[in-house]
């Protein structure tokens, strides 16, 4: 029986870093790919970032080194607060519906600075019973230890415990430990699947 549920937060109840590019080469003609390229070239930093060993600053210096982009830190930091926090659509409205049901708990990797600007801006999560945080942990969810944390720090029983996330290999390494997991798409496809397969909605 399904007694605690464990939601990704960004592209399933809310935007996060992803799409950000949209807005840079809207604001200030840096082609999306150029951007997303080099993104994925500092990822490296980027996971250093979530696990809480580099400051947002430190990052964001890291990303422009070795470009030509006319754009500032600060300018920066502008375009990703821009791009956070729009809502999924329908994933809160299923949240909601859970409430008092199950256990909610938020497992996000995220940026601390972000998810400060997020709550602040964002009182629906105050919904969820427990929260955690990569940089918190110093982990990422691509680390199959995260879960094992997850379970330590929260007392839940693996087999009772239900994580929806947008990426398969995250929901993989939940299941590893014995986590029932769901690979987010959309949230019709999450709530058919809440219903036909784990009968909670």
């Amino acid at each position: 029986m399904i007694k605690n549920i464990i939601f990704d937060l960004s592209e399933v109840i809310i935007s996060g870093y992803h799409g950000t590019e949209k807005i840079i080469e809207r604001q200030y003609a840096i082609p999306e790919e150029e951007f997303k390229k080099q993104k994925l070239f500092k990822y490296e930093y980027f996971l250093d970032l979530m696990r809480g060993n580099l400051s947002e600053e430190e990052y964001l210096e890291e990303l422009l080194k070795g470009t030509n982009w006319n754009i500032s830190i600060e300018q920066l930091k502008i375009a990703i607060r821009q791009n956070l926090n729009q809502p999924v659509p329908g994933t809160m409205e299923i949240v909601k519906e859970l409430k008092g049901n199950y256990q909610l708990i938020l497992l996000s990797d995220h940026v601390k600075e972000w998810m400060e600007y997020i709550e602040e801006n964002n009182k629906d999560l105050e919904i969820f019973d427990k929260k955690i945080f990569s940089y918190d942990i110093g982990v990422v969810k691509s680390d199959e230890q995260t879960f094992k944390i997850v379970l330590e720090q929260t007392g839940i029983v693996a087999d009772e415990t239900l994580f929806i996330d947008d990426y398969e290999k995250n929901v993989k390494n939940a299941e590893r430990v014995g986590i029932h997991g769901i690979v987010f798409e959309n949230a019709e496809q999450l709530r058919k699947t809440l219903s036909s397969e784990y009968n909670l909605l």
